[in-house]
């Protein structure tokens, strides 16, 4: 486990050298929005973060290859929940998807300078792992936010390891929300996200997004939020072990 946690302090000190310029290009208005909110509709700050999604794109010289969209509802409130490879998993769903998304967040990292405001820009719900009454607020929160036609992202394993084709089990606790909400759940595999700093990959790298057939209400009506948990991850694991490299 040493191994793997030095191993993604390299990466997070690789992303944030090679973001520099991005960090202090984009930093202070990012702090000066999130400290003036009354002076911007939440439409001119998710667009201001979504400027610094497409920067941080173009300056790691990532592509994204998406399939399924054909998958993706119409509806709002969806569920979007899909596996966790690497820190940037997040840009790579809100630059892929075509509506509007929220985000679930560690309460640890959303402290973090820059994720801190980015998480302020968009709507976010931050939750303590392993702290029952924090992850019972962001369910509540959550159940009212989808009940409220706004979609959400969360990867329900929580972190990530090296080994990316194994997915780690997903928490059963993740799908309250949208059990109670009777929130659509939209699937994803992403594909090789975990390459992104790997100076050996060709460039443009491109990061593979698939998105899978919903589960409607009806579908999961009589399961419970573990049991949907399970399934969910069997549907995206099955991607994975097709496309992973």
């Amino acid at each position: 486990m040493k191994r793997i946690k030095n191993n993604h302090s390299r990466i997070l000190r690789l992303a944030i050298l090679k973001n520099l310029k991005t960090i202090i290009r984009y930093y202070p208005k990012m702090v000066y929005m999130c400290r003036h909110p009354k002076k911007y509709t939440r439409e001119e700050t998710y667009a201001y973060g979504m400027k610094i999604v497409d920067y941080f794109m173009k300056k790691c010289d990532l592509a994204i290859e998406v399939h399924g969209k054909e998958n993706i509802p119409n509806e709002k409130g969806l569920f979007v929940c899909a596996n966790h490879q690497e820190k940037f998993d997040a840009i790579v769903l809100w630059k892929s998807f075509p509506q509007k998304l929220g985000v679930i967040v560690d309460g640890f990292a959303a402290r973090r300078h820059f994720i801190r405001e980015m998480c302020k820009l968009v709507n976010s719900i931050a939750l303590l792992k392993n702290d029952m009454k924090s992850m019972m607020v962001a369910v509540n929160q959550l159940t009212e936010e989808l009940k409220n036609k706004i979609n959400y992202m969360i990867f329900p394993e929580g972190r990530y390891e090296d080994d990316c084709k194994q997915l780690l089990p997903f928490s059963g606790g993740s799908f309250k929300s949208p059990l109670k909400a009777n929130a659509i759940i939209l699937p994803v595999a992403l594909i090789n996200s975990n390459h992104v700093f790997d100076k050996k990959m060709p460039k443009p790298y491109v990061i593979q997004v698939h998105y899978l057939k919903p589960l409607y209400p009806k579908d999961f009506k009589n399961m419970r939020s573990l049991e949907i948990a399970t399934l969910v991850q069997s549907r995206i694991q099955e991607t994975v072990d097709k496309y992973q490299i």
